[in-house]
């Protein structure tokens, strides 16, 4: 996809953007109408890059291969950037998802901006290369009463060439009612010891989200991508298509597993 140039500027930027997948197992589509990114800057300004037209994004494709590139080494103007976030047109009709009951509008709000750290000055030549993850398990949310999908935006960032990884087989015996195939999810908490705890806005976050897969319901696999080195607390839940954002919801955590990943490490921790 191509960019607008923004006038006055001495950086070359790229940028990706790849998904979590959404809580519910249900989900076969999320399509939105993706216009760009907008940037914070640590003056309290934005700036905005922009494509040509508008793109629409079935979301769900990302969640697995390679990501979408967004932008190729295109400019922006000098400043120190603290923050970014996704651009959205919220008057297209495309917005929507789709479940096996059918499509339901989508209605998109401003997210956060997630943090980054860069630096652009005048006359200086520089390269950043980022890619940004959009956790539609923290993101999507469902109104009944209306019969309708909100998304807002809950998006992490990472330099590329420090992205790291973590996977692994699942081998775990769910309780009764509960399966991996159906609730089976990975929760990812910043930090040593952390007690895990769902997506209720209260207590523990976590930084990355991701369901646990099966190719013949006989292995059962995970995969954390995209992720900054650091310490983290590891945790499964066999009921994760329960998690409704903003409830407070029991979702029966098992003890939280620390793990030590490295930047560009490929970390293979099976849970069991």
């Amino acid at each position: 996809m191509l960019g607008l140039l923004l006038a006055g500027c001495e950086a070359n930027f790229t940028a990706d953007l790849a998904t979590d997948p959404p809580a519910d197992p249900g989900i076969s589509s999320v399509q939105v109408n993706l216009l760009g990114l907008e940037f914070r800057r640590d003056s309290g300004t934005t700036r905005t890059l922009e494509f040509r037209n508008g793109e629409l994004v079935e979301l769900l494709d990302l969640q697995d291969g390679d990501p979408l590139r967004l932008f190729t080494d295109e400019n922006l103007p000098a400043g120190r950037y603290t923050g970014v976030r996704l651009l959205f047109d919220g008057d297209e009709d495309q917005n929507a998802v789709t479940t096996g009951d059918g499509g339901f509008p989508l209605l998109l709000a401003d997210g956060d901006f997630a943090a980054v750290d860069f630096k652009v000055v005048d006359e200086e030549r520089s390269r950043e290369k980022l890619t940004f993850v959009l956790d539609l398990r923290q993101s999507l949310s469902f109104d009944e009463a209306d019969g309708e999908y909100l998304l807002t935006p809950r998006l992490r960032a990472v330099r590329t060439d420090e992205a790291a990884r973590i996977e692994g087989e699942v081998a775990v015996s769910c309780p009764v009612g509960t399966s991996l195939a159906t609730g089976g999810a990975v929760y990812l908490f910043p930090g040593r010891d952390v007690e895990p705890d769902d997506l209720d806005g209260a207590g523990a976050e976590p930084l990355a989200t991701t369901s646990v897969v099966t190719a013949d319901l006989s292995v059962f696999r995970y995969a954390l991508r995209f992720l900054p080195g650091g310490n983290y607390t590891l945790a499964l839940t066999c009921r994760g298509n329960e998690d409704v954002l903003a409830d407070n919801d029991d979702l029966g955590f098992r003890s939280g597993e620390n793990v030590q990943l490295d930047a560009g490490e490929l970390l293979q921790h099976p849970l069991d």
